[in-house]
């Protein structure tokens, strides 16, 4: 499916801003070039959420105006969860050194992103290697009260 919104990029503290016209949230780049593909890919990320979620993406509407005196670009892209890089739940849990039962925890949490095609659970590979990168520690987390008796 191609998905096509509106972002305003703009300068601000150096960087350049990518915001999207009629959606919550953005990203941002080292220069104006680097903005635009920064939200290309987090567009292609918010679209490719939204389908694992089977949820529509909100926006979609044009011809907006920039509200931060930047300028307007149009970013599109195609993506389909069948054509997306993913495991199944099974090598997740290999991948992550956790159960199966655990993977599907985080999957329902919402801390990996998944979907399902008929009976298996596809997790998406690019939420597996942000979850690694964040490098958790075994066990239950402490409660705050037990951390700071």
């Amino acid at each position: 499916m191609i998905y096509i919104r509106e972002f305003e990029i703009y300068e601000n503290d150096g960087f350049f801003i990518a915001e999207p016209l009629d959606m919550e949230g953005g990203t941002f780049g080292e220069s104006f070039e680097d903005a635009v593909k920064s939200a290309s890919n987090w567009l292609r990320e918010t679209a490719l959420d939204s389908m694992a979620h089977g949820r529509l993406m909100q926006g979609g509407r044009l011809n907006g105006t920039p509200s931060h005196g930047g300028r307007v670009v149009v970013v599109s892209v195609d993506c389909d969860l069948s054509r997306t890089d993913a495991v199944t739940a099974a090598d997740a849990a290999r991948m992550l050194g956790v159960s199966s039962a655990r993977v599907a925890q985080m999957c329902e949490s919402g801390k990996l992103t998944s979907w399902k095609e008929g009976s298996r659970r596809m997790v998406l590979r690019q939420s597996i290697e942000a979850r690694l990168a964040e490098n958790p520690k075994p066990g239950r987390p402490k409660r705050p009260e037990a951390i700071e008796g």
